[in-house]
């Protein structure tokens, strides 16, 4: 910002200098050009300067400064310049390049802004210049040109400077990208990327002082938005992840170490480094578990989701792929649950719950919604949760969805009226029927019909008669023979 600042000030001070010190301006064509830099030079230093401001907004506003200040000096240096030519005079060496090309470089250089959006400003800046000249033929200050000379002469030139300066913006921002991620985030280092996704990123990271590894999640700025509610909407939503996350105790939840802003306005937290894979990945790489493993896996999520419910807390987004799976301490097979960042505290007043919700109908993922959810009604509670875990538990014995829709709304449907298929039918793996009627419980359509509470249906669990159980032993075994490599939280 301090660099935007800078340029601002020297647009100014030429604008001034060339404007009202070094020429005697008489006609608006004349003074208003300088006039219109100086303002809007002025406008963008107080933007540059302004801490209220998210770095992302004024980085947009300094693309349109980028175009705004490139009409201004091509019709300071051109309007009028050509009164009195005829069009066999009018030539690309007699007309030049002005400034503009000069600002176009310079800008992309100083001010590493996104090359799909960097594109767009220099295109707009590159015709400055065409267009001022249409305009002074067209008002008969310029003489009309062929459109092949228009085009070689005026055009042609500032789309090659364009050009040039988008494979800088390109390489700059790369570049940038680069250094910022290899600096620190608080007392952590970040490493090497572990997953990217439509919110974000993932990266390991080491912890400065201690040695200890984590995984910092990074929001994408895309995911923030470009205005100041928007930023502070989701820095309301990410404090609230980060909070409602340290506040559960359970061995089976997450840990979260710290939380913040970069100074570029990057929403960030650090979180445990888990080594292993989550659910929905270990179902699509190595197939439908046996029953006694599932059992097992569905024990450790209901310990979770025990103390969150206790707490007053509602997940609302329980589903594999916020389920890990991992090598922990000396113990394999242990289950981490993920991502609070849909969480609903029923015991906060509806206005504040509110207040920290994005605006959309639906929140959770369509394939694991339970129909209240996906009425959208507000009075929701910890059973939303365990019919997410039957989806959950769905998937693991078959590898396949509760329903098969072609979009997600019609999964929505399809979970708020059909009623399920039972997973032994859907799969070659024995499933004990005591198993398959718990899962089905779970997908009660009627929340009053479903196990009320995550400690029922972990008792229900741990009932089901097993021919071989899931031990220590044969988790450990599976672990060696399929040897995973540490991942990370997605």
């Amino acid at each position: 910002m301090l660099t935007l600042g800078v340029m601002a000030v020297a647009w100014l001070l030429h604008g001034a200098i060339e404007g009202f010190l070094w020429e005697e301006f008489q006609q608006l064509g004349e003074w208003a050009p300088p006039t219109f830099t100086i303002l809007v030079s002025a406008l963008m230093y107080v933007v540059a300067r302004s801490r209220r401001i998210p770095a992302r907004t004024i980085l947009h506003l300094a693309l349109a400064y980028q175009v705004a200040v490139s009409f201004g000096v091509v019709f300071t240096q051109y309007w009028g310049a050509f009164a009195g030519f005829s069009a066999d005079q009018i030539r690309g060496d007699t007309v030049g390049l002005s400034a503009v090309a000069v600002w176009m470089l310079v800008f992309t250089v100083l001010v590493p802004v996104r090359p799909r959006h960097a594109v767009i400003a220099l295109l707009v800046s590159a015709a400055a210049t065409p267009i001022t000249y249409a305009i002074a033929a067209r008002a008969g200050d310029a003489p009309v040109l062929p459109p092949s000379h228009f085009f070689w002469s005026l055009v042609f030139p500032y789309l090659v400077v364009a050009g040039v300066a988008y494979i800088m913006a390109r390489i700059i921002y790369r570049l940038g990208q680069d250094v910022w991620r290899a600096r620190e985030l608080g007392s952590y280092r970040l490493e090497r990327r572990l997953g990217q996704g439509g919110m974000g990123e993932v990266w390991r990271a080491n912890h400065r002082m201690l040695a200890r590894p984590a995984a910092v999640k990074l929001v994408s700025p895309a995911a923030v938005g470009d205005t100041p509610e928007a930023l502070a909407e989701m820095l309301a939503r990410f404090e609230r992840e980060a909070q409602v996350t340290a506040e559960l105790q359970s061995g089976h939840t997450v840990d979260v170490y710290d939380y913040g802003v970069t100074e570029d306005g990057r929403l960030y937290y650090v979180m445990e480094l888990l080594d292993g894979i989550d659910l929905e990945h270990l179902v699509r790489r190595f197939g439908p578990l046996p029953s006694e493993r599932v059992i097992h896996t569905l024990l450790q999520a209901c310990d979770s989701l025990a103390e969150a419910h206790r707490r007053g807390l509602v997940h609302r987004d329980i589903k594999p792929g916020n389920i890990f799976l991992c090598k922990y301490a000396f113990k394999v097979d242990v289950v981490k649950v993920l991502d609070f960042g849909l969480a609903k505290h029923t015991r906060l007043r509806a206005a504040d719950d509110v207040r920290l919700s994005q605006a959309e109908v639906i929140r959770g993922t369509p394939a694991y919604m339970a129909p209240e959810l996906a009425m959208g009604e507000e009075a929701v509670d910890g059973r939303v949760d365990l019919y997410a875990l039957g989806c959950v538990a769905y998937w693991l014995l078959t590898g396949s969805l509760v329903f098969d829709a072609s979009s997600p709304a019609a999964m929505i449907v399809a979970h708020v009226r059909d009623e399920p298929v039972p997973p032994s039918r859907r799969s070659e793996l024995p499933i004990p029927a005591e198993l398959d009627e718990l899962v089905l419980a779970c997908l009660a359509k009627d929340r009053a019909a479903r196990l009320q509470s995550a400690e029922h249906l972990a008792s229900a669990l741990a009932a089901v008669p097993l021919e071989s159980p899931w031990t220590p032993a044969r988790a450990a075994e599976w672990w060696r023979t399929h040897g995973l490599e540490s991942s990370g939280p997605p």
